[in-house]
């Protein structure tokens, strides 16, 4: 910007009260910077008055130009703080030689420039914060409509875990209870064989019960971890399952239980019973706990539908939940969170190598469920 035109030189602090200051909101920079270059050119006679920005292309002859150069006859580096964020050159101007600028005129302008500048970058940075203030509205808001869908989803399934099977086994023991107190008046001869039933169905209503307790609120996950839960779960499941890898030291209970309950409805949801043994690995790589689950006899199609809910679950917390087939054919489930729920989106673990091996039969270990109290 160069500008000579005729009037009143005037201290830089008075040109931006009185020309700079009333102009209106949505002045450009160029606007505002305008008067101060007006003035300045002003002192300078038939000189003109340039104002270099970093981000502009330089002007010949005007860029890191110094009074020594032919035509220059003042510099002054524009700052905000130990930053320098542009440059006043006074130059000769078309017309002649320009005259010798007040040192403290050229200081005053370089220190109205600097005000200028970093009222633009605030408003900048402003905008800037306004709009990712506005993605995170709407991400809190995605995640919150995925939070109330998912503990929906998981409401309806502690019932029907509760009440279904409680009303099931309840059915059973008055069954059991009734048919004893039949035997017990009509045909005393029964009565032992009658009261064994009614308590095989009694014990398998508190079996049901301690199950449902120990998958929603398990005493080894608060305290042994993720890991070691899991390990008591998959030895309780009918079918082998081969566990390797850590997931590290303890990091929060919303992390583990988040890691822990996912996990557990993968192994809810693959086929019970199966020749070729479940793999499941614990790792911790950066500050993300992860779980993979391999199930050769599986298909990658039907648990993607069935653990559907859990990925989005898993997605609102900041992690995920991958479902996919490996080379092999086997089906390979990945569940990811950050060892601190921060809200922000997690791509996940890379994608996977070829098949884990899996050890031989003879080298998998069988835990049986645990006999009937």
């Amino acid at each position: 910007m160069t500008v000579v035109p005729p009037g009143v030189v005037r201290p830089a602090w008075v040109v931006l009260a009185e020309d700079v200051a009333p102009l209106p909101a949505g002045a450009t920079l160029g606007q505002r910077v305008a008067p101060l270059l007006r003035n300045l050119a002003l002192a300078a006679g038939t000189g003109q008055a340039n104002l270099w920005l970093p981000e502009d292309p330089p002007p010949d002859g005007v860029a890191n130009a110094g009074p020594g150069r032919p035509g220059v006859r003042a510099v002054a580096a524009v700052r905000d703080g130990g930053t320098q964020v542009g440059e006043l050159v006074v130059t000769d101007g078309e017309d002649g030689t320009a005259a010798a600028v007040p040192a403290e005129l050229l200081a005053q302008t370089a220190d109205c420039v600097a005000l200028l500048l970093r009222e633009v970058r605030a408003d900048a940075a402003q905008r800037e914060q306004a709009v990712h203030a506005a993605g995170l509205a709407r991400r809190a808001a995605t995640v919150e409509a995925d939070l109330a869908a998912v503990l929906d989803v998981e409401r309806h399934r502690l019932a029907g875990w509760v009440l279904t099977g409680t009303t099931r086994r309840l059915a059973e023991v008055t069954l059991r209870w009734r048919e004893f107190a039949a035997a017990a008046r009509d045909e005393p001869s029964r009565t032992l064989a009658t009261l064994r039933e009614l308590r095989a169905a009694v014990d398998d209503l508190i079996d049901d019960f301690r199950t449902v307790v120990r998958a929603v609120h398990p005493s080894t996950l608060r305290s042994r971890g993720t890991a070691a839960a899991l390990g008591e779960l998959a030895a309780s499941l009918p079918r082998r399952v081969h566990c390797t890898g850590d997931l590290g030291r303890r990091v929060g209970w919303e992390v583990e239980s988040g890691i822990y309950h996912a996990t557990a409805v993968v192994f809810a949801a693959v086929p019970a019973t199966a020749d070729a043994p479940l793999s499941v690995h614990f790792s911790r790589v950066g500050e993300r706990l992860a779980v993979r689950v391999c199930d050769p006899a599986g298909s990658a199609q039907r648990l993607r539908a069935a653990l559907a809910d859990d990925a989005r679950l898993l997605a609102a917390l900041g992690g995920g939940l991958r479902c996919q087939a490996s080379p092999t054919g086997a089906a390979l489930v990945d569940i990811w969170l950050p060892q601190r729920l921060a809200g922000d989106d997690d791509p996940g673990p890379p994608p996977p190598p070829p098949a884990p091996h899996v050890p031989p039969a003879p080298h998998v270990r069988h835990v049986p469920p645990a006999p009937r109290r």
